[in-house]
């Protein structure tokens, strides 16, 4: 079952790393990696400084809706996941 979990975890990380780069005007320079704890997974986002502006979007709404799609991806697979722009 937990490598079933690693898979789907897996799945969403290059789903997130897609999304980011299409966000981001194709940026080359992208890292998702996700730490797992007991119940919620952390997503860490890397990217260049010059990108997070687009990432973040007026106002905090495209990474808002971002997560919002995470909330929804991991809820449907029973976890709780969070997203970490790593600085």
């Amino acid at each position: 079952m937990e490598t079933g979990m690693d898979e789907v975890r897996n799945r969403i990380a290059s789903t997130l790393k897609s999304v980011v780069g299409e966000m981001t005007a194709g940026s080359h320079i992208i890292e998702v990696s996700y730490v797992q704890g007991e119940k919620t997974t952390i997503y860490k986002i890397s990217l260049p400084q010059e990108y997070r502006g687009k990432l973040i979007g007026a106002g905090g709404r495209n990474i808002s809706s971002l997560r919002q799609i995470l909330t929804a991806m991991s809820a449907n697979h029973g976890f709780r996941a969070i997203i970490d722009l790593v600085v």
